[in-house]
């Protein structure tokens, strides 16, 4: 279709993209040019849809040539035409020149397009509704959506649309956050400007805030509204002139709004005597205390010198409502001005002797004695007698080893009984036991390829699975951990140890050479170890010598060489430019066990590995001993001591030296004590180890080691300790670093597990920390000393505290606090766990309850209620005792803080410890209950202090239902 020449001239200067121009030309053109402009315009829009910007471009020439209203909103507000920052003078100066019926029509109709505040269109609508002047049609979503775009003090749309704020929905919500402190926010401030100026009527604004109210909604969608009428402050004749609004505004309304109401009220001067009577009625209806207590008020003050009150009857059923009321305090004030305005009610007593029984009983009691009716008998609660603490279970025998639990050997029990079985069967039937492993593991091994360090038990009962169906000889150290080649137990002071940790090697001079080689050649030696991890090759794959520590790059370097004037494969030490070769050589190459270094993982995890690391190596070497030593024989993982005298008799029966570390895991299973019998048995047999253990078990083993706990916070980047810097406020990053000071033991093995950790290592143990308490059954305090860098974050299950609690030793601080952070975080088996230990006699209670508050004091994470209900569950079970003592120390953490009102959650706290008191028979007073309950009040938290302080003093409950006629509750600052 050819193009009319005015269509070519909008289309070169759309091209051109001129927009004031289009729209000068646009203007400009006659009623037959702009029909026929109308009917190219798909055409137009086809052809600038290659130019970026388009869209601001065909909306003006839309709006200039299209005749029909609806047709033009259509064009305006098509999809492709929307842009994020819209340029729209030009578009608005077009449309301004159109006829004002149809401009109305245009802008309405763009208006009523909009449904969120969020709409793509709502700056095309508004600014067409301010170019044109067109009246806003009524339309919610428009006014939101205008409100969220903070116009300026000269903004068109203010006349027109400010005064729907008060009647479109979701206006509450648009401006729930505006507020007056400590600045009033920019719509409460524009509002304000523009009352300062005149320019919008207070009596308008306080007539909306009225209609808004009225009309009712939540707290959050009137929160603006409320903050409004408190910056508008009106006058006492404003208030007094909207009277019946305010009362008609205290039954139902949100609890701030009736706040206000009440307030306005007041602030109108004296009421007549209906509406104070109208108003303490629906006050008294209400469930918030505040409002409940200020229509008792209203009550007292009406009544106040009369006799015979005209409204006696509507006073007295506010008074009668009060009496049902959910708190005590409204009832007690109720009741106080009942009997104090007994002469004013008289003629409506027979309302108040009908609602008597809705009192307490005390409190009642004292009513009926002035007006008559029956108080209601409180139903006594039945007396919870706890039960006493359950029988601590007997450990169970430890069951039998077996090959058969292979796919479950990450669990300790299991692990054990495998490695027992294995080595049994290693010394018996080696090819049995190799046909057995071979139909398990299926001659697959993926999990000993591609180790830089060995972490998991899976891992080594993989290598040793794979040595015994695929035997390979028995190779040099292949670690800086893993030390020279155990021999025996040494039974001297000072035994050859398999655990020395010799220095690292020095490079080469051509290692060390550095500069562009060794640039390159550690960028190559990461590459490869990359490539290592993901094909399943070890390091040493590739390498001439098969030595560990470089790649198989040298065809890499050689072309490298010349160029750079030397030999580049210098820089990655050693040879590797020829062919690959050796027995480790190729795709698929076994790696051999290799120890993490002893700064990585904690000291029970090292201990546990080097043990599974020296079984592996006697393997290959071919010097197993037909037994391992330190298989349990119970499921704690103690192990008997005359057993462990036979398994030592059978070494030495056929000539074998125990393993050193497997003889340190038996030493640490024994149980605490002297055992002179099975210590001479031991010393009869003549072999080192069983000097060895003949020392140990009549010396009583493993002194219990110091513990201490010391916190420490991030200050920024500084990490600052609490008891030398306390900080502010509560920091959100804590950590726990255990201390941990023993006596020398002479055994190498013992004394790297008594050290403690050297830097933190949260993830790379927490796949064994399951094992950790089976190592160290009769010295439950080291291993929880060892738990505290992962306590807090990521945390330590609650099944491994049970193993904890299981086990034999001294309860210290470290254990205090591992119990402490399941109380704070309220596991499920929480309780249980201080039940268990009840039982036995060997709960720190007064350390877990300090515990428990420094937890509270010092991090944000835990809330007080959850606590209080394990506190009462653990109660509960029996161990009231235990949970008396640990409140002792606990309870002054959990009362409020100075200056703070008592919560529900003190409350209950104190109820539990008075619970608690009672049936533990506990005497002693705590200053900082004693200073609430010798303050007074009426709330419950008053009444529980007061409870629990009788308790203390004297053994037994004061005398209930006492009216104190303090007028306030107590705060916290009375300490």
């Amino acid at each position: 279709m050819t193009c009319p020449p005015s269509c070519a001239r909008i289309r070169e200067r759309a091209v051109a993209r001129d927009a004031r121009g289009l729209a000068d030309l646009v203007i400009a053109l006659s009623d037959a040019e702009r029909a026929e402009t109308a009917r190219h315009l798909p055409d137009l829009r086809d052809e600038l849809r290659g130019f970026g910007g388009y869209g601001e471009l065909l909306r003006i020439v839309g709006a200039g040539v299209l005749s029909g209203p609806a047709a033009t909103a259509a064009w305006l507000t098509r999809r492709e035409f929307a842009d994020p920052w819209p340029r729209l003078d030009e578009l608005a100066r077009v449309l301004a020149t159109r006829p004002a019926g149809w401009q109305a029509d245009v802008a309405a109709r763009l208006a009523r397009k909009i449904r969120t505040p969020d709409d793509r269109d709502v700056p095309l609508a508004l600014a067409v509704l301010r170019a044109t002047g067109a009246t806003p049609p009524e339309h919610d979503p428009l006014v939101t959506a205008w409100l969220r775009t903070r116009p300026a003090d000269d903004d068109p749309l203010l006349g027109p649309l400010l005064p729907r704020i008060f009647e479109a929905e979701g206006v509450g919500r648009e401006l729930r956050e505006e507020r007056l402190t400590p600045a009033p926010t920019p719509w409460l401030s524009l509002i304000g400007r523009l009352l300062a100026a005149g320019r919008v009527s207070r009596a308008e604004l306080l007539d909306g805030c009225l209609r808004r109210f009225l009309r009712g909604g939540d707290g959050i969608s009137l929160r603006f509204f409320v903050r409004l009428h408190e910056m508008l402050d009106p006058t006492p004749q404003e208030a007094a002139a909207r009277t019946r609004d305010y009362l008609r505004l205290l039954p139902v309304a949100p609890g701030p709004v009736a706040e206000l109401a009440l307030a306005q009220l007041r602030r109108g001067g004296p009421l007549e005597p209906a509406d104070t009577a109208e108003a303490a009625g629906a006050l008294t209806f209400r469930a918030e205390s505040k409002l409940a207590l200020g229509g008792l008020r209203l009550v007292e003050g009406e009544t106040d010198g009369a006799t015979g009150h005209p409204y006696a009857a509507e006073l007295a059923a506010a008074l009668a409502t009060a009496f049902g009321h959910a708190s005590y305090e409204v009832q007690g004030r109720a009741a106080r001005i009942a009997l104090k305005r007994a002469a004013a009610l008289a003629p409506a007593g027979q309302i108040l002797a009908e609602a008597v029984p809705l009192l307490p009983e005390a409190l009642g009691v004292r009513v009926a004695g002035r007006f008559g009716g029956e108080a209601a008998r409180e139903k006594q609660p039945e007396a919870f007698t706890p039960p006493p603490l359950p029988a601590p279970a007997a450990p169970g025998p430890f069951p039998e080893p077996t090959l058969d639990v292979w796919e479950s050997v990450h669990t300790w029990v299991d692990g054990e009984r495998w490695l027992a079985a294995f080595v049994r069967r290693a010394a018996t039937d080696r090819e049995e036991l190799r046909r057995t492993l071979a139909g398990q593991f299926g001659g697959g091994h993926p999990q000993v390829h591609s180790q830089e360090s060995w972490v998991e038990v899976s891992d080594w009962i993989g290598a040793l699975a794979a040595q015994v169906t695929d035997p390979e000889p028995e190779p040099e150290p292949t670690s800086a951990s893993a030390g020279p080649e155990p021999t025996s137990a040494s039974a001297g002071p000072e035994p050859t140890s398999v655990f020395a940790r010799p220095e690292r090697a020095v490079g080469a001079p051509e290692q060390a050479a550095g500069g562009l080689e060794q640039t390159i050649g550690e960028l190559l030696e990461a590459a490869w170890s990359g490539a290592v991890r993901l094909l399943g090759l070890h390091p040493s794959a590739g390498r001439m010598d098969g030595s560990r520590g470089g790649p198989a790059v040298g065809w890499i370097l050689e072309p490298l060489a010349g160029p750079l004037g030397g030999p580049l494969t210098g820089a990655l030490g050693g040879s590797m430019a020829g062919p690959m070769s050796g027995p480790s050589a190729g795709l698929g190459a076994r790696s051999q066990p290799s120890l993490p270094p002893a700064d990585e993982v904690a000291p029970p995890h090292l201990f546990l590995l080097r043990r599974l690391d020296e079984i592996h190596r006697a393997l290959r070497a071919g010097t197993l001993p037909p037994v391992l030593l330190a298989t349990p024989t119970l499921t704690t993982g103690h192990l008997d001591p005359a057993v462990l005298v036979e398994r030592l008799a059978e070494c030495a029966a056929v000539g074998a030296a125990p393993l050193p570390a497997d003889l340190a895991q038996a030493l640490l299973r024994l149980p605490r004590g002297r055992h002179p019998e099975a210590a001479g048995q031991a010393a009869r047999i003549g072999s080192p180890a069983a000097a060895t253990a003949a020392r140990w078990l009549a010396e009583g083993g493993l002194r219990d080691p110091e513990t201490h706990v010391r916190w420490s916070y991030l200050d920024g980047a500084t990490d600052r300790l609490f008891d030398e810097h306390e900080p502010a406020e509560r920091p959100y990053q804590i950590r726990l670093r255990p201390v941990l000071r023993a006596e020398p033991t002479g055994l190498e093995a013992l004394d790297e597990l008594l050290t403690t950790r050297t830097r933190w290592s949260w993830f790379r143990s927490r796949g064994l920390l399951r094992w950790w308490p089976s190592l160290l059954p009769s010295h439950r305090e080291i291993v929880a000393a060892d738990y505290l860098p992962d306590i807090l974050h990521p945390g330590v299950a609650a099944r491994w505290v049970r193993n904890l609690a299981d086990a034999d030793g001294p309860a210290g601080e470290a254990m205090a606090l591992v119990l402490a952070c399941q109380v704070a975080r309220a596991e499920p088996e929480a309780a249980a766990l201080l039940v268990r230990m009840a039982a036995r006699g060997d709960l720190p209670a007064e350390e877990v309850g300090a515990q428990v508050a420094l937890l509270l004091r010092r991090t944000p994470h835990y809330q007080q209620r959850p606590i209080v209900g394990v506190l009462a569950d653990a109660a509960r079970q029996g161990a009231y005792e235990a949970v008396w003592r640990l409140l002792t120390r606990l309870l002054p953490a959990l009362l409020p803080a100075p200056g703070e009102r008592a919560r529900v959650e003190h409350t209950e706290a104190v109820t539990l410890a008075a619970d608690v008191a009672a049936w533990a028979g506990a005497r002693g007073p705590i200053p900082e209950v004693s200073a609430y309950a010798t303050a007074g009040g009426r709330s419950r938290f008053a009444r529980a202090c007061a409870r629990l302080h009788d308790q203390l003093r004297h053994g037994g409950p004061a005398a209930r239902g006492r009216v104190h006629e303090g007028e306030e509750e107590p705060v916290a600052g009375a300490r």
